[in-house]
């Protein structure tokens, strides 16, 4: 949503006095001075003789008894030279020419809370302190880099979302001390990174630091309330990365689509505190880092994530934004920003925030610096104008005539992205936490991407930016899991390309759950155990259509549409083959005789309809057609059963059907045998014969000839039966259910 805003300063001035006041801890009892100095800050820099133009700021603005003695402070002083510059470069006179609040911001950031000598400037030691171990002092070296001032701005008038004005409180700045550790550590060069960022200052902390924008004349001068640094000049108020960028009409698209995700939350307890009278409010930018806010967390006490935190923005232009549009969205559809998902928005603008710490384009050129989503920031830092370099109070911001395309845009992910008819399975990639995975580039991928009416036609529906579903026979949000499943049934992990003619068999995502295809057009295997559950149904292939990225394909694969007239879902888990094996007393159904004979034997659980004997692991059977078993029992090969069909001996015959049922998870069997699957040679099943007074597993021989199937049934040491085929009239495809695999053979296990 759009987002107008004004500002207003607002007459806070002594409320936040009093805030400043009342932030102070038991910090200043940490980091005191020697007692033996004797002069303050003010007396220190007014016996320098150079620095009457700061002295005379800090009383304007009211910072006179912090400088004499109120409270521990480290002050960065600019010599009178300096201001005298700074105050020109302002189109002003004097510094009485500042108002009360231009002179608070201005020389508040020159006043940071505490008192720190140089070392503890270079190698700031939040967690550890003055106890830090030389080990300890070498981790993250100089990389707590940013100091909280006494500079702020007042509490601004804005609107919010709903068009409401609100009152947005703002922290106080923080200032960053770069001194050589954190270049050190970082393994950078300090002048290039430095100069990068402040082309108009020369490096000068090869033993030290440099503080913002200025080099320092002179370290560590101690009064009796804290260290003075003398500075060649005056220190910029910085401010957030958001105000640099309301600042820049080139950018206004940029924050245009940040602020989709702009809202404004009470803040109850600043509001008891110090609202007097008025609600006070935050403004953030969740889930997308909150740029607006100076600080990266609201407690002032967290010192540590304070000082090391910070967001690093690489916007893109206006122009480069609207080339991306027309290349891309425009190509699936759209016609302006407006029309394309929140959900897409949010993570074309994540993929231009590293929110973990500030970075330096020397980390840029080196391929260090790896984003949220797996994506490496990868652009020509050189080629970025020096207007358009910002450090910023909460980061920096580079300002880029360019937009580096996220990865999830241009992988099989991309087709969701991109195409307005695709966009719903978006909101389903988001939600199951796969888009990461799915965009990587270091796997090869195949996916199917249903459209929106094939999701709305199979029962899961878009409202109110959420999948809904009626799948249960009642609405309700789609829960991640089934989500889960939906997506990984349309994935195919591997290169293998989809063959046009022939058959062919892709395991998704799902274990033991598959694609098949045959002359180019595809069904699941989901769908195609109807004919297993209904023999009188009829399960068609549908046609496939290439999804390109301009002309070639995805980054890491291949993607398609398909035909069908919903979306594919994964299989119910109350489909089961051993249900289907126990209950089933149809004659015209191809497993009848095989189920009459499982409850003859006395292997069914009539009650429950299921085949305990195999519960639970997942078994391969394979089922000899009736024809055949007709043919077996006629000619006496069915052990306890008579030629007339009558059992006579329910153990043996118990016994002989556990034959055809061979266990995937004790044989390491990780698929249902195919062609092509490398399902072959030995496994064991659940029959069990007695050798030398020793019970063993009879064992099935899968042989798969390329182009057919064909099994035989031998006890290792006593007998080896007769090779049986797979019927082919089902392509060799198994019928693939959670709870076991099933193919049909044209023959019995012969004993």
């Amino acid at each position: 949503m759009k987002k107008k805003v004004k500002m207003k300063n607002v007459c806070w001035s002594l409320i936040i006095f009093f805030i400043l006041g009342a932030c102070e801890s038991k910090m200043e009892e940490h980091y005191e001075v020697p007692d033996w100095a004797e002069r303050s800050a003010w007396e220190v820099l007014q016996e320098q003789g150079n620095y009457s133009i700061f002295l005379k700021g800090a009383e304007k603005a009211g910072f006179k008894p912090i400088l004499e003695g109120k409270g521990l402070v480290t002050v960065m002083a600019p010599n009178d030279e300096a201001f005298s510059e700074y105050i020109v470069s302002c189109g002003k006179s004097s510094i009485d020419d500042f108002t009360r609040d231009e002179v608070m911001k201005l020389i508040g950031f020159h006043l940071i809370y505490y008192s720190y000598d140089k070392d503890k400037l270079i190698n700031f030691r939040p967690l550890e302190g003055d106890g830090a171990t030389e080990e300890e002092k070498e981790v993250m070296a100089g990389l707590y880099y940013k100091h909280r001032t006494r500079s702020y701005d007042p509490p601004t008038i804005e609107l919010d979302t709903n068009g409401r004005e609100v009152t947005v409180y703002h922290n106080e700045r923080l200032l960053p001390v770069f001194s050589y550790k954190l270049f050190n550590t970082k393994g950078i060069n300090a002048k290039y990174n430095y100069e990068y960022f402040y082309p108009n200052s020369l490096w000068t902390g090869e033993d030290g630091f440099n503080v913002s924008n200025s080099s320092v004349n002179e370290y560590e001068l101690i009064a009796h309330n804290g260290y003075i640094y003398l500075l060649n000049q005056v220190l910029k108020p910085l401010e957030t990365i958001y105000k640099e960028l309301q600042q820049r009409d080139e950018y206004s698209r940029y924050l245009e689509l940040y602020d989709r995700y702009s809202y404004y939350e009470l803040d109850p307890q600043l509001t008891v505190d110090f609202g007097k009278g008025n609600d006070l409010y935050r403004h953030y930018h969740s889930p997308l880092p909150n740029i607006a806010c100076e600080w990266p967390v609201n407690n002032f006490r967290d010192v540590a994530n304070l000082a090391y935190m910070a967001y690093s923005v690489f916007a893109s232009s206006n122009t480069a934004l609207d080339n991306f549009f027309e290349n891309y969205w425009q190509q699936g559809g759209y016609n302006s920003f407006d029309e394309v998902s929140d959900i897409a928005i949010k993570y074309l603008i994540y993929n231009t925030v590293y929110k973990e710490s500030i970075v330096f384009p020397e980390e840029i050129k080196k391929g260090n610096i790896i984003n949220s989503f797996d994506m490496k920031i990868d652009f020509d830092v050189d080629q970025v104008p020096l207007e358009n370099r910002f450090m910023c109070t909460n980061g920096v911001l580079y300002g880029l005539n360019e937009l580096q395309l996220p990865s999830m845009f241009t992988s099989i992910t991309g087709p969701a992205f991109r195409y307005k008819d695709l966009s719903y399975y978006l909101y389903m990639l988001d939600a199951s936490g796969m888009l990461v995975g799915l965009s990587s580039g270091e796997t090869t991928m195949t996916a199917l991407i249903p459209t929106n009416h094939q999701m709305i036609e199979g029962g899961i529906n878009l409202i109110d930016d959420e999948l809904w579903s009626e799948e249960e026979g009642e609405l309700a949000p789609l829960n991640t899991g089934r989500m889960t499943d939906i997506v990984n049934l349309h994935t195919v992990t591997g290169g293998e390309s989809i063959k046009s003619s022939g058959t062919q068999v892709l395991r998704t995502n799902i274990p033991f759950t598959y694609w098949y295809i045959k002359d180019g057009e595809i069904i699941t295997s989901v769908l195609f155990n109807e004919k297993f559950i209904n023999p009188f149904s009829i399960v068609s292939f549908v046609d496939l259509h290439p999804l390109t990225y301009n002309g070639k394909d995805w980054s890491n694969g291949k993607a398609y549409t398909y035909d069908y007239e919903e979306m594919f879902l994964p299989l119910s888990p109350s489909t089961s083959v051993l249900n289907q094996l126990a209950i089933t007393r149809d004659t015209r159904y191809p497993y009848f005789r095989f189920s009459e004979l499982l409850r003859n034997a006395g292997l069914v659980d009539i009650a429950n309809g299921t085949l305990p004997f195999a519960d639970g692991l997942r078994p391969v059977i394979f089922i000899p057609t009736n024809d055949a078993l007709s043919r077996a029992i006629s000619a006496g090969q069915i052990p306890g059963v008579n030629v007339d069909g009558f059992v006579s001996n329910q153990k043996a015959l118990a016994d002989y059907l556990k034959n055809y049922f061979v266990p995937t998870g004790a044989n390491g069997m990780t698929t249902y045998p195919y062609i092509g699957s490398g399902i072959q040679g030995q496994y064991s099943t659940l029959g069990t014969f007695n050798r030398d007074g020793t019970s063993l597993n009879t064992v099935v021989v899968i042989k798969d000839n390329g182009n057919s199937l064909s099994v035989k049934l031998n006890f290792p040491g006593v007998f080896e039966g007769e090779e049986v085929n797979v019927i082919s009239d089902y392509d060799y495809f198994p019928f693939a259910f959670f709870d076991g695999g099933a193919h049909f053979i044209d023959d019995v296990f012969k004993k």
